[in-house]
């Protein structure tokens, strides 16, 4: 049976949907799926109009990510366990999955690291969560006060993190073990021909910033102010 066929099946596809590769990396233990829907014309999806990544329940012991290519003439909500919203990173299998363990009794912490997330995507969970779009009413007043949001820490696809990597003159930094860390991060970063190889490096910047958000009072709001800056003239 072919891996793409044995991931299908693990994932539980549903029609019309498609695993078109399988990219599984052993030392980051992460298994990369990209999904496909419609017809195709010489092996390429057709009308292709975009596409989404999220991050999906653990396959085994492997982070899963989902990465779907969206054809124009699907219609159809993407409702299935497997996809997530547009704009999100998460799909709504594992938001049903943080909602279970919730239920269970679990706090946010606790919830992370069971199903191996970082706070800011729990955090983001949540906040879909009080906003109904999960149909489903957090009232969990002590969990909430437990899971204070990263402040204004952008999600991983933000490409104020491609700039961050892509120059060394961003921003200015403090911390020392911030700076070592951007000093390897940078290396070769605009050669990596992959975006998935790119993403890797950013998740392990921005983990930082998450992790040591109390001391980067000052780097923050500047990543915060380049990226208000970027939007802005993207808007121009």
């Amino acid at each position: 049976m072919r891996d793409t066929e044995i991931c299908r099946k693990l994932l539980q596809l549903e029609g019309p949907w498609n695993v078109d590769r399988v990219k599984v990396d052993v030392e980051a233990r992460e298994l990369h799926a990209y999904l496909v829907a419609g017809k195709s014309w010489f092996g390429r999806p057709a009308f292709v109009r975009s596409k989404m990544r999220w991050r999906h329940v653990n396959v085994g012991a492997y982070k899963t990510f989902i990465h779907a290519t969206i054809p124009e003439d699907h219609d159809q909500p993407l409702e299935s366990a497997f996809l997530g919203e547009a704009g999100s990173d998460f799909t709504r299998g594992l938001a049903q999955r943080v909602l279970e363990c919730l239920d269970a009794g679990l706090g946010y912490r606790q919830v992370c690291n069971l199903l191996e997330i970082d706070v800011y995507l729990a955090w983001q969970i949540r906040h879909a969560i009080g906003e109904g779009r999960l149909n489903q009413e957090d009232t969990r007043d002590d969990q909430k006060a437990e899971m204070t949001p990263p402040r204004q820490i952008p999600p991983t696809g933000d490409p104020v993190w491609f700039r961050l990597l892509e120059s060394d003159e961003t921003i200015d930094i403090r911390l020392l073990g911030l700076r070592l860390l951007l000093a390897r991060s940078r290396q070769g970063f605009s050669e990596l021909s992959s975006n998935d190889a790119k993403i890797m490096r950013v998740n392990t910047v921005r983990r930082f910033f998450i992790k040591h958000e109390k001391q980067l009072d000052h780097e923050i709001s500047q990543l915060v102010g380049l990226r208000r800056d970027s939007q802005a003239g993207a808007e121009a």
